[in-house]
């Protein structure tokens, strides 16, 4: 008997141990390259080997994603280590697609490291250290473990923004989104601190078992509110209320959702380029999980809280996105505020408190992470081909103007890009627009609806207006640009064919999110 016990331990371990085997997978990794590469900069020769860094970040990240894939203790839909971790489709979805276009983001930043003096290999490291936060943050099951979460890839975001030592915009944008980061972590602690004196608890399961209401369960909040443990003078649900509005709060300031967007502005503009587009393109979904798992299962009975909030902050992010960028000449600020737009989209879909919602928020995102990582994979191509044309720090519009005539076929990927961004057919871009668009319509938030759908087409101008710049610029004098490498040119080569295969054959995408959305029955 006593043997069978002893011989039981282990594998109860193990089916602990392989519920989060990707993070570990990556942890380990991490530990490893540091090593290697530690030993290796000794000698001159280390720094040549950024390149070679960069791809083997990226096979990391691609070896996680087929150890996701391949995972089959997913069907079970277990939690462990105390509870705090959830083993289901939906974060194991989402972590994948996290590592996948996380990878495509390494292969990307290649060549590109050497261009803007980012040269020690720490950088890469740091990267993998906030994509291990990402995935910790997917699958956290607890408020203390997504605010470690949380907290693991804001750290390494700080330094990514302040990466650049010889430059002052950088090391600025790094003490703001320092200073930034502390306020939003600030109300995150103090919402659960509220919501863990009211509740007794920091579970999510547990404050799915304590409300008797999810998405999928519903239970009438004024009933559950005249129920024993409402009539409690102990439990107070104001306390929850304004715990969860601080929560909120504080993951909004963290996705730049308007009016907690300014800090956005200096921090994408001042930042490296490799380090921004990592800010505003792959950082965002773990955190719409994290929002899902907080009011989809945990917090559903209080939707009159945070629907509200979340519908008109999600309304107001596509207003002050779409006439913020009307004037703007830098490509970073630009993205800033287009970033803004697209949040607004997503949190519009997520506050129609609806199955429909959560599939199309999860759709419109991975279309966006795709349209965003093809679009700078292309910026960050450029190589000047003169030597007396000096790399500006921030390039802007007008830099564009003689990419036609130098490299046509960079051209005409970008123009497609802007098409899919804008929300034009046929890019896959116009469908994910459609579909957060009818999620709100189905719920019958007409005005929000039409409101939305206006604003999109102001904020279409300043991505028509790239396209103007490139084709339509009648100059005769201006920066011409190399040919890409071949490696960037199959990444983005499958870059752009995914925008278009994906509009012509969606129903990949949809099934998808469909089922990811199932498991959180």
């Amino acid at each position: 008997m006593e043997k069978k016990l002893v011989m039981g331990l282990p594998s109860l371990v193990s089916l602990q141990f392989f519920t989060v085997f990707p993070e570990y997978f990556v942890s380990v990794s991490i530990l490893y390259v540091l090593i290697v590469v530690a030993l290796i900069t000794y000698n001159i020769y280390g720094l040549m080997l950024q390149k070679a860094m960069s791809e083997c970040m990226a096979l990391i990240l691609f070896m996680a994603c087929y150890l996701i894939v391949n995972d089959d203790l997913i069907a079970l839909n277990f939690s462990s280590f105390n509870h705090s971790i959830i083993n289901d489709y939906f974060g194991f979805f989402t972590k994948f697609i996290i590592c996948f276009f996380s990878g495509v983001y390494f292969f990307i930043i290649a060549d590109t490291l050497k261009e803007q003096k980012l040269t020690s290999f720490e950088y890469l490291l740091v990267i993998l250290f906030a994509v291990l936060g990402l995935m910790l943050m997917c699958s956290s099951n607890d408020l203390l473990t997504a605010y470690l979460a949380i907290e693991l890839s804001s750290l390494a975001f700080y330094i990514l923004a302040s990466f650049k030592k010889t430059s002052s915009y950088s090391i600025e944008s790094g003490i703001k989104y320092f200073i930034t980061g502390a306020v939003s972590s600030a109300f995150f602690l103090l919402g659960s601190s509220f919501i863990y004196g009211a509740a007794g608890s920091i579970n999510f399961s547990h404050f799915f078992d304590l409300f008797e209401c999810s998405l999928f369960y519903e239970f009438p909040y004024h009933t559950a509110a005249e129920s024993s443990i409402g009539l409690t003078e102990l439990f107070d649900y104001n306390f929850v209320e304004l715990g969860l509005t601080l929560i909120l709060f504080s993951l909004f300031i963290k996705l730049a959702l308007a009016p907690f967007h300014l800090w956005s502005l200096d921090v994408y503009e001042g930042s490296p380029t490799s380090s921004t587009v990592f800010f505003a393109v792959i950082a965002k979904l773990s955190l719409f999980v994290l929002l899902v798992r907080l009011c989809y299962f945990s917090f559903f009975s209080l939707k009159s809280c945070w629907q509200f909030y979340s519908l008109w902050i999600g309304v107001f992010s596509i207003f002050v996105g779409s006439f913020g960028g009307l004037k703007q000449r830098r490509l970073k600020t630009l993205l800033a505020y287009s970033s803004t737009s697209h949040m607004g989209y997503a949190l519009i879909s997520f506050s129609t408190s609806t199955y429909v919602g959560v599939q199309m928020l999860l759709f419109y995102m991975v279309i966006y992470m795709l349209s965003g990582l093809c679009m700078w994979s292309i910026v960050l191509s450029l190589r000047l081909r003169k030597k007396k044309f000096v790399a500006k720090y921030n390039k802007e519009l007008g830099d564009l103007a003689l990419l036609r005539k130098s490299n046509s076929s960079l051209a005409f990927a970008l123009a497609l890009t802007m098409f899919s961004i804008a929300g034009i057919p046929p890019m896959i871009g116009f469908l994910a627009k459609m579909s957060v668009f009818l999620s709100v319509v189905g719920i019958s938030f007409y005005f929000v609806a039409l409101i939305s759908i206006l604003f999109s087409v102001v904020s279409t101008f300043y991505y028509i207006r790239i396209i103007k710049v490139l084709y339509f610029e009648n100059l005769l004098v201006g920066k011409l640009y190399y040919s890409i490498d071949t490696s960037k040119t199959i990444v983005l080569s499958a870059l752009i064919f995914s925008l278009v295969f994906l509009f012509l054959n969606p129903t990949i995408l949809y099934l998808f999110s469909y089922k990811v959305t199932l498991s959180l029955i």
